[in-house]
């Protein structure tokens, strides 16, 4: 890599890292570790432990785990604050060189004489507002407690239910996440820390993907410290696998279904988690947890195709010519395996092993018929001569995601060393093979419909056959092709890092600073195959009819024919070779492919200092980035027809700089003023980059086909200010608003080409546009109504709303001068969840 930049950044990293070192060697003071616990002996994550009047404070970890070092030999009082619970303190003496341990147990706040009712998703609850609590950024956690006890089907519909967040949905469940009104491309997505690869040819993962029972939490950063990476321009996501806590751990679910759709559908859905700690100390770790969701489901979809078209007695009919009446069936099956082994070495001091692998099938068959218009007599009627087509869709997508990790913590005295090595993976596997149908011969009774028009509806307008033709009769069909098209798509990430965190004073405020180095080696590649095929004779729908009928098509507001037997079909496709003609598109199929590689090496620096009330965090990353990028370039003779294809490479490097400030201020012990500043980066997708080129010279209308390997990522700064209040005794209300000013945002746009091949051809790429920006609020209420009498004192709510807004600069010569919102931009979101709990575990009596 010949990025000076970043090399020179090394060596300064090394100076530092060699200056703390010393100071080691020579620390006498003392230091205090212990861990905070319920009196169940529950793990309390988040909790803030302060040391007084020393003023120094730490935060439990997800083994409630904490350690306060640099300690000057004297005596101390230690508080540890936990919302919904009681405050513990105790008085520890600290001598030279020595390290006290301290155990808190902490009491459920009492109320009085009441009993105080805390369930298991209640205290998900606890643990996320104290997470949020000491976090240094603006961050929002959905622990797996409150995942599973609301109706989410998978890791979108979870994080959709955040503030500024919406869906991209798929088939009734969310797929992509779209953070404060970005595209998903500009979010990022972990597994315990470590990017996440997508399984298709994009950037953005799809969240449908991963079950949300192998989950132990849901991360959302809506701003970014130097030790995250940058590639998170609307936030990051990170997901956390479970870890074995002291006390065993064993859950089991089942449940099933039946939706009255479609003849009828099933779901299922299985999920168990074991753990638990063993040996001396109970060092040793070990959780394993297993999920199995299966998910039938039918779709009755009308789909017109609105438009203008003359009428022959000279007005105008606005309503659709065409429209698609679509029966869906799909076998939505999602599956995985997670856990985890560790070690404890000491205080703080550990090794471990975890991993996820989900799989997730998406199987289906869709069965479409396609009516025709012909020629418009009035707004009501038209002609004989509108005809009939179906389609029958064989779809087969498969994706699978795995992630394993393995590091280490280390304590030495008040330097914690973190390292890990970590090997992900993505794949998808999606086969859509189709067989269409249309009139048997010209004269073809479905070849001359005439159709009266109802449109007085706009979203379900209805066709009605006004001449007696039977359109769904099965004998009337002829298979007029059949198509394959198989997508093959992978990326293997190998990601290792390093960080050195070193506590110390500056005068009398405690600070710690913070060192560390990442590299990421992926490699992403995509084969595209596409296969047509034609009958040389006739093959009558009604020999290959499947025994599927749907006779409350929409309610009953349509009819709706007969369907095939994909699989008939198939057999007698596979049986009969020498009955089609045709063969593999190497016009359509080799473009799509490419084999890119791509390298990050990044290393920041942070501090972080206590100022009293006020908290400050600031950091400098630098990461740098090479692409070494693999397309195809397809050579066409005069007529349309293959000549040649040869691999066309590219490269392409840059190096960015990310500063960042996190500050916060504790205007009372229950009210937070947050602000922050960063930068962040969103790398084009991988396709876009690919240097693929194509044309068809036999149409001049249609562009030459291109990627964009000069593409530019997109760049952001963020603003952002958040005001946050929590309740008593349990709950928060929150009010902020955000800024981003884009530059380098990515268009589409077609342009003429100035090299060669194609010189002078118009061409359809992907540009850089100079800049756009994106501006909202956002405020949430959460609250435990425990004030509410008798009953009602086990509700709860959760209800947040976002408003966001956005505009767009194009470029000199794109032919626009207008300023619209970005793409993707939702401007309003909303949510309200009202809940129920009232298990008393524990019980508390005043």
């Amino acid at each position: 890599m010949s990025t000076p930049i970043f090399k020179r950044f090394v060596v300064l990293l090394l100076g530092l890292v060699w200056g703390i070192m010393p100071v080691q060697a020579q620390d006498r003071s003392g230091s205090i570790t212990g861990n905070v616990k319920d009196n169940t002996q529950g793990v309390l994550q988040g909790a803030r432990v302060e040391l007084h009047p020393d003023g120094q404070a730490a935060v439990s970890n997800s083994q409630g785990e904490f350690t306060i070092t640099a300690v000057a030999r004297g005596h101390y009082t230690l508080t540890v604050s936990y919302i919904g619970f009681a405050p513990f303190s105790v008085d520890v003496t600290v001598a030279s060189g020595q390290t006290v341990s301290v155990n808190a147990v902490l009491q459920v706040a009492k109320t009085s004489e009441e009993v105080l009712v805390i369930a298991d998703r209640q205290f998900g609850e606890l643990e996320a507002l104290n997470r949020e609590r000491v976090a240094d950024n603006i961050l929002q956690v959905l622990p797996a407690s409150v995942i599973t006890s609301l109706p989410n089907t998978n890791i979108a519909d979870s994080v959709g239910r955040l503030p500024s967040v919406s869906l991209e949905r798929d088939e009734g469940e969310g797929k992509y996440i779209q953070i404060r009104g970005t595209e998903p491309r500009l979010s990022n997505v972990t597994i315990n820390g470590i990017h996440v690869p997508s399984p298709e040819n994009v950037r953005n993962v799809k969240l449908d993907a991963i079950p949300v029972d192998l989950i132990d939490s849901i991360e959302l950063s809506k701003t970014l410290s130097a030790n995250q990476d940058a590639d998170a321009i609307g936030g990051s996501v990170n997901l956390l696998t479970k870890t074995a806590a002291d006390r065993p751990y064993l859950t089991l679910l089942g449940m099933g279904g039946y939706t009255p759709i479609a003849g009828g559908r099933r779901l299922d859905q299985f999920a168990g988690t074991a753990g638990n700690r063993f040996g001396r100390e109970k060092r040793f770790g070990i959780i394993f947890g297993g999920s199995y969701d299966f998910n039938a489901r039918g779709i009755d979809d009308v789909e017109p195709v609105p438009g203008l078209f003359p009428a022959a007695n000279g007005g105008i009919y606005a309503g659709p010519n065409t429209m698609d009446l679509r029966e869906y069936h799909y076998d939505r099956t999602r599956y995985g395996f997670g856990g985890g082994v560790d070690y404890k070495l000491g205080d703080m001091s550990s090794i471990y092993l975890k991993g996820l692998y989900s799989r997730f099938n998406d199987h289906g068959e869709d069965w479409i018929y396609s009516p025709q218009l012909g020629a418009i007599l009035t707004p009501t009627t038209s002609d004989n001569t509108g005809n009939m087509f179906f389609t029958n869709v064989f779809r087969r997508p498969e994706q699978q995601i795995f992630s394993i990790q393995a590091g280490a913590r280390h304590l030495f005295g008040s330097t914690v060393l973190n390292y890990e090595l970590a090997l992900s993976q993505a794949k998808a596997l999606a086969s859509y093979p189709r067989a269409g149908f249309g009139p048997v011969a010209p004269d073809s009774p479905i070849n001359n419909v005439q159709f009266g028009m109802d449109v007085s509806n706009p979203f379900t307008p209805r066709f009605t056959v006004l001449n007696g033709v039977n359109i769904y009769d099965p004998t009337q069909y002829s298979l007029a092709y059949l198509s394959f098209q198989h997508d093959s798509t992978f990326e293997r990430d190998v990601v290792g890092d390093i960080s050195l965190n070193k506590q110390y004073r500056a005068g009398s405020h405690y600070s710690s600073f913070e060192v560390g180095f990442k590299t990421w080696d992926a490699r992403k590649s995509q084969i595209f195959t596409d296969s047509s095929f034609g009958p040389n004779g006739s093959l009558l729908m009604s020999s290959f009819l499947s025994s599927f009928t749907n006779s409350d098509y929409y309610m009953g507001r349509y009819r709706y024919g007969p369907t095939t037997d994909y699989k008939k079909i198939l057999a007698y496709f596979n049986g009969n070779p020498s009955q089609f003609s045709g063969g593999f598109d190497q016009v359509r199929s080799l473009p799509n492919d490419f084999d890119d590689s791509e390298r990050i090496y990044a290393g920041y620096v942070m501090n972080t200092i206590s100022l009293g009330r006020l908290r400050l965090q600031t950091g400098l990353r630098i990461e740098a980035t090479k692409d070494s990028l693999l397309g195809t370039v397809v050579n066409l003779d005069t007529n349309g027809n293959f000549v040649s294809s040869s691999p066309l490479p590219a490269h392409n490097s840059y190096t960015n700089v990310f500063p960042s400030v996190q500050a916060q201020y504790r205007i009372g012990s229950d009210t937070i003023l947050r602000g922050s500043y960063g930068m962040g980066i969103a790398r084009p997708n991988f396709y876009d980059m690919s240097p693929y080129l194509t044309d068809d010279p036999t149409n001049p209308n249609v562009p030459v086909s291109a990627g964009n390997p000069a593409l530019k990522p997109t760049h952001g700064q963020n603003f952002d200010i958040l005001l946050e209040h929590y309740l008593k005794p349990v709950g928060i209300i929150q009010f902020g608003a955000f800024y981003k000013y884009l530059t380098d945002p990515i268009y589409g746009d077609t342009i003429v080409r100035t090299t060669a091949p194609y010189e002078g051809l118009t061409e359809s790429t992907l540009i850089n546009g100079p800049h756009a920006h994106i501006e909202g609020i956002e405020m949430s209420w959460q609250q435990q109504l425990r004030f509410l009498p008798g009953l009602l004192n086990g509700m709860g709510v959760s209800a947040n709303y976002s408003h966001t807004a956005s505009r767009a600069t194009f470029p000199n010569g794109f032919g626009r001068t207008d300023h619209p919102t970005l793409l993707r931009t939702a401007p309003n979101n909303w949510n309200v969840d009202v809940t129920y709990d009232k298990r008393a575990s524990p019980r508390e009596w005043d």
